[in-house]
């Protein structure tokens, strides 16, 4: 019965927003502030954003900017925002059908001379045991000034997610969901950040949002260094403590990025070691890696291939599970993407139950 309602929260994790396609970042620039406002990437896309988003799709024409251009925005304002949803087959040993909504946020940049106002603010569902108040809120809210340019100094205050880890879109991945970065963990907090074409080094310290219905229960902080070598690979360390009333959890790893020019290949990993101190008593190491493949296959489709593996306890044996991703995007145009996203889980040796997913996403970036 445990390992049952484990895999059906790994599934219901599949209701989410969505970060940046870190597929881009040593394949098409160095760093995410080469596409986005913010330094974490997703969100707004600045001028080249626009542009690559334009390059990528299969068919081009008309204007990639937001609303195809049919309200442009003053000079001190920048605007975005995303819907997704989506529906497929869900299940454990036996599928069934299942719809999602997943997404319906707006944003907007705000200011000058490197002080902006930046606000993500739009509908969630409740899936935390919250009321249906919370189905409207912002999940990031900072203020934030930058020396200028995509590169250089960033300060930020407010609520977002800390940057740490290799960020990806979807947060089933178990270094995203048990690493460090869960679903709607966005937390008070003030960061500094360096960002170049060579390195970037992004510290948060943070506080967890005690009126919001929340994740992140703990206080602490985050680290995420990288460093470029030569023009197609990068290496990262991260660390982030987090200590509440209950738990206090420390987590340490490394990540990798390469990208294969011949092949067109990207290939991205992380590997986290968590450890975890009850306050009430006992402790836990958890161990998590994740490997990514990414290869476009015609013009306005790409394909990712992941392997993850997450042990829950080292000190108990066969408590780990592994899964197996596939996800096929097709980028019809600058503002539309068709995704098909599917996972194949296994629990305890590969002996333990088998969950998993194939689902249709519509996303239309506004």
């Amino acid at each position: 019965m445990r390992t049952l309602l484990v895999v059906g929260l790994a599934l219901a994790g599949l209701v989410t927003h969505a970060h940046a396609y870190p597929q881009y970042q040593v394949s098409r620039d160095a760093t995410c502030t080469g596409c986005h406002v913010s330094p974490a990437g997703g969100g707004i896309l600045n001028e080249n954003g626009l542009a690559v988003s334009e390059s990528t799709a299969q068919w081009s024409g008309g204007s990639s900017a937001f609303l195809h251009g049919a309200i442009p925005p003053p000079d001190w304002l920048q605007l975005g925002g995303d819907v997704r949803a989506a529906a497929g087959l869900v299940g454990i040993r036996e599928l069934s059908a299942a719809a999602y909504p997943m997404q319906a946020e707006v944003y907007a940049s705000a200011g000058g001379r490197g002080f902006t106002l930046n606000v993500a603010g739009g509908l969630r569902s409740p899936q935390e045991g919250g009321s249906a108040t919370h189905v409207l809120w912002s999940r990031e809210h900072y203020a934030m000034w930058q020396s200028g340019g995509p590169y250089g100094v960033f300060v930020r205050v407010g609520r977002f997610m800390p940057v740490y880890g290799l960020r990806l879109a979807e947060h089933a991945i178990y270094t995203e969901r048990y690493g460090g970065l869960p679903l709607y963990g966005e937390a008070y907090g003030a960061a500094i950040e360096y960002v170049t074409r060579e390195f970037e080094v992004h510290a948060t310290g943070f506080i967890h949002d005690s009126i919001a219905d929340a994740v992140e229960h703990g206080d602490g902080g985050a680290l995420y260094a990288e460093a470029r070598l030569g023009e197609h690979a990068a290496i990262g360390v991260e660390g982030k403590y987090s200590a509440s009333s209950d738990l206090h959890s420390t987590y340490a790893g490394a990540t990798g990025k390469l990208y294969l020019a011949g092949p067109e290949l990207l290939l991205q990993a992380e590997a986290e070691l968590v450890h975890d101190e009850v306050v009430a008593g006992g402790t836990a190491n958890k161990l998590l890696g994740y490997l990514l493949a990414t290869h476009p296959v015609a013009d306005g489709w790409l394909v990712d291939l992941g392997v993850g593996h997450y042990t829950e306890n080292t000190a108990v044996a066969g408590l780990y599970r592994d899964a197996l991703d596939m996800n096929l995007h097709w980028f019809a145009t600058s503002h539309n993407e068709l995704l098909l996203t599917t996972r194949l889980e296994l629990l305890d040796h590969g002996t333990g139950p088998v969950g998993g997913y194939a689902l249709i996403q519509l996303h239309y970036r506004l």
